[in-house]
Parts: C-alpha cells; sequence; structure tokens
C-alpha cells in the first residue's frame, strides 16, 4: 500500500497476513485486484490509525460523494463471514468523512455484533476495525454471487443501489448457473453487462479466485465493478427460488438456511418488539442486521421478503437457523395465527400445523 498520512491507498499486495492491519474486506479487495478485476479506487484507514483533517482532506479531494464501509479483523474470513454484522456508509459527502469512519468504527461494539458472536462462541478473538473509503458511484443495478462449487453458482440482482438486496427488504431476481451455463432463472433472459451475461463473468472470476466465491458487484453504465469478495462459509440450498400460487397449509418461499424445525410462529414488525419469545419461529417482513440477537435465539426465520444471498440468509446459515424468505406478505399474514408452524428450509416450505 501506498501511504498518505495515517490512510493509506490499496494495492494488490496486500494478503491474509495483513488482516491485523487493513481487515478482511480490504484483503478481499486487494485479491481482487490480483485477480484483474475492476474494483473501486480504495483508500484504508488501519485498525488504530487516527486520520488527521487533512489526511481525509486529501481523499476527499478525489470525489463527492463517498462509500465508507468496514474491514473489521474478523470479517470475510474462510469459517465466518459477519455480513452484514459491521456497520457501512453510503453517499456519504467529503465533508461527512470523519463523522462516516468514526460510525463504521463504533459498530464493532454493537449489540448484534456481540450476539453473533456469542452464538458463534467467538467472544475470545478481539475484532479491530479497520476502515475502508471509496468514491461512490449510484449503480444501474447491484447483485450477489454465491458459489456452489466448481463452475456453479447463484446470481441474485435488484435495481438501483444494493441497500435493498442485502438487507432483504426485496425479493430479487435470479439465475442458476452450471458449468453448462445458465440453468434457470427468474427473469426470461439472463442479466448482462457490456454484452455480457453477469453469471459467466461471476463464474470466470470465481475460477481464478480458486474458490467458491461469495461475490457483491455493481453494475455501473461502463460495466460491472466488484465491491466484495469472501470466501463461502456454508453450502446454499439446492431450491432455485420461490413457487408462486402456494396455497392451502403450506407456503413457498425460498430455501436460505437448511433445516427442519416445529415451533410457534410469532409476528414481529419492530426489533424492540417486548412480545418476542426465545425458541419461536420469527415472522417478520425483513431483516437487517439488527435482528441478528433475536435470529440467535429463534427456533426458525420466515421473512415475507428476500433471496437466498440477503445478510439474514447467510447470517441464518452460519447459526445453524432454519430460514425461508420472501414466502409474500399475504402468506406472511396467514402464518401468524399463533399455531404451531414446520419450517423446512432446506425445501423453502413452511406448513402450517
Amino acid at each position: 500500500m501506498s501511504a498518505t498520512g495515517a490512510v493509506l491507498r490499496l494495492t494488490g499486495a496486500l494478503g491474509d497476513g495483513d488482516r491485523g492491519t487493513v481487515g478482511g474486506k480490504a484483503v478481499g479487495l486487494a485479491a481482487l485486484l490480483r485477480a484483474g478485476a475492476a474494483i473501486p479506487d480504495t483508500w484504508v484507514v488501519p485498525v488504530g490509525a487516527e486520520p488527521a483533517d487533512a489526511d481525509l482532506a486529501r481523499c476527499a479531494a478525489a470525489a463527492p460523494r463517498w462509500a465508507v464501509r468496514s474491514s473489521a479483523t474478523v470479517e470475510d474470513g474462510t469459517g465466518l463471514s459477519y455480513a452484514g454484522m459491521f456497520r457501512s456508509e453510503l453517499d456519504v459527502p467529503a465533508g461527512g468523512l470523519a463523522e462516516a469512519v468514526a460510525a463504521v468504527r463504533a459498530s464493532a461494539r454493537s449489540d448484534r455484533v456481540a450476539a453473533y458472536r456469542g452464538r458463534l462462541a467467538e467472544g475470545h478473538h478481539d475484532v479491530g476495525m479497520a476502515v475502508l473509503l471509496q468514491p461512490f458511484r449510484a449503480p444501474e443495478r447491484s447483485g450477489l454471487w454465491l458459489g456452489r462449487g466448481p463452475g456453479r453458482g447463484r446470481l441474485e440482482w435488484t435495481s438501483g443501489s444494493g441497500d435493498a438486496l442485502v438487507s432483504g427488504a426485496v425479493t430479487p431476481a435470479w439465475e442458476e448457473w452450471t458449468p453448462q451455463g445458465r440453468a434457470d432463472g427468474s427473469e426470461r433472459e439472463a442479466l448482462e453487462s457490456g454484452g455480457r451475461p453477469v453469471g459467466a463473468a461471476c463464474l470466470a472470476l470465481q475460477e481464478t479466485l480458486g474458490v467458491p466465491a461469495d461475490l457483491e458487484f455493481a453494475l455501473l453504465d461502463t460495466g460491472p465493478v466488484w465491491l466484495q469478495f469472501r470466501p463461502m462459509t456454508a453450502e446454499l440450498g439446492d431450491v432455485g427460488g420461490p413457487r408462486a400460487g402456494a396455497g392451502g397449509s403450506v407456503v413457498h418461499g425460498t430455501a436460505a438456511s437448511g433445516g427442519l424445525v416445529t415451533a410457534r410462529g410469532l409476528r414481529l414488525r419492530d426489533v424492540d418488539d417486548p412480545g418476542w419469545q426465545p425458541g419461536a419461529v420469527l415472522l417478520t417482513e425483513q431483516t437487517d442486521p439488527d435482528w441478528v440477537p433475536l435470529m440467535a435465539q429463534a427456533a426458525a426465520l420466515v421473512t415475507a421478503e428476500g433471496g437466498m444471498l440477503c445478510h439474514a440468509a447467510i447470517v441464518a446459515r452460519e447459526l445453524g437457523v432454519p430460514c425461508v424468505t420472501g414466502v409474500g406478505a399475504a402468506a406472511l399474514a396467514r402464518l401468524a395465527s399463533g399455531g404451531p408452524l414446520r419450517v423446512d428450509g432446506s425445501a423453502g416450505t413452511v406448513a402450517m400445523l
């Protein structure tokens, strides 16, 4: 990396041995650079560094708007992703960098991080927080890719910023890819950028990286820009996507995290709802990482929105909590009658008993 005071320019020379200084997300971006992928220009505020106003001003001169992202030392590892656990700030004005850096750093001490670490017995590891600074451009589309193995993976995307996709606020479009090409999808045609299917680009990049890859990207008018890489930490189920028109006593959604559980369903509209009871099936429109303390106590999770690749689904797989996403608002209301539910996170079904 090249230095500008306490702010460093990211290069492809970083490796996992630098994780304690620059964090896991920076290490993943460096791997993308070495693989020849296009990433945003990136500066790093290392763990424990205190950038002076002049340091941030030199960065701020490069762009009017910024993305300020977490890069914790425990983040994006081979065993745990910490997906969505730490804060990132998007579309930050150049004058707001110092405030955004402080907010990202403070997220290392949040309740959701404590609950995630407690469930996974990770409390004995210290969390150091580096911060990434990247010029921000509003994307046309944003997406995620999760690799299933050599030549295989799942692509999900939505229009505009990826916030809604990764948070589970929308049920995304999706595609499944195999060594023979696009095998299935919610849309008639494959998602393309620059005249090339995005799924094919994800497969090629995954092959170069040499491991089943968790990738985040933005599609700009100039083509795809890769925002994040981490190795896969949990296997995906094999169900393609939600099946419309389910009726009777069974609701269908996306198989987001495997497992079979029977428990009483409990619908919450707010993460602070005092009616929550540990051991229930958590029913909600969508989650964000602030719901992790409840997810860690739930028998299973069912959401009206979201796909297989949103943060809640990734974290549910790591926590070992069965999860079905994208069942729709009407189906969620039917499930909230208070009776027992059988949640099959492997099949993507919820049965009312």
